[in-house]
């Protein structure tokens, strides 16, 4: 079995240019943790604590048919247990309630941000279904489905069983993976324009909302 790939320090501190070390750990409350979860739990803690850098803690609850209160119980407790305490997004702030580090307490940031991009015509309703694009497109089972546009000029008003998808370009985004190295995508080419909000009414993880300062935000 060939050794595990590690992120070069020097590397990781060239890329940040003198700016703090930010990441986060965000489960989905749609199970227990398991040691898939504390592998990738001690991987981020362990990258920001020799960077002397912060970790957030999100919960990603965007499946609101799967997550279940037990489990995030469970999460943090594990966490706690373990002593992978966060920077931000503290455990006794997930146990009081409503906070801006779990993705369901904020639905007005995403609300808002939506009617940000819809209005700069970046958003729309799609009415299509994963079987209905599949029909269109013949595409495989088993593969990414691409979704084809078919919405995109409709100009559908929102409602029940019905998406939000983001208009996406043909771009190419190059980044550098401090792992596997430097990294080319075609968003559009590969998945087409995403869903933000699913047609059961969850906000989707590529909406993810972020918060700076104690503030919600997309990013």
């Amino acid at each position: 079995m060939a050794p595990p790939k590690r992120i070069s320090r020097t590397a990781l501190t060239a890329q940040l240019a003198g700016r703090k070390l930010v990441t986060r750990y965000a489960p989905s409350p749609t199970g227990y943790l398991h040691l898939g979860h504390l592998l990738n739990a001690i991987y981020v803690w362990g990258v920001a604590r020799a960077m002397d850098g912060e970790v957030i803690l999100r919960l990603e609850d965007h499946d609101r048919n799967r997550c279940r209160p037990e489990y995030e119980t469970a999460i943090l407790e594990d966490l706690e247990r373990l002593g992978l305490v966060p920077d931000r997004g503290s455990f006794s702030e997930f146990r009081a309630g409503s906070t801006t580090y779990r993705q369901s307490s904020v639905p007005e940031v995403y609300a808002r941000e939506w009617a940000k991009l819809k209005e700069n015509g970046l958003g729309y309703v799609c009415a299509c279904s994963r079987k209905q694009i599949k029909a269109r497109t013949g595409q495989p089972d088993g593969e990414e489905i691409r979704y084809d546009g078919f919405c995109r000029k409709r100009g559908l008003e929102d409602g029940p069983d019905r998406a939000l998808r983001i208009r996406l370009e043909d771009m190419e985004f190059v980044f550098d993976d401090l792992l596997v190295g430097r990294q080319v995508h075609h968003p559009q080419r590969q998945s087409g324009d995403v869903v933000l909000r699913d047609r059961k009414q969850n906000w989707s993880y590529q909406f993810c909302g972020a918060t700076t300062g104690g503030r919600g935000s997309i990013r």
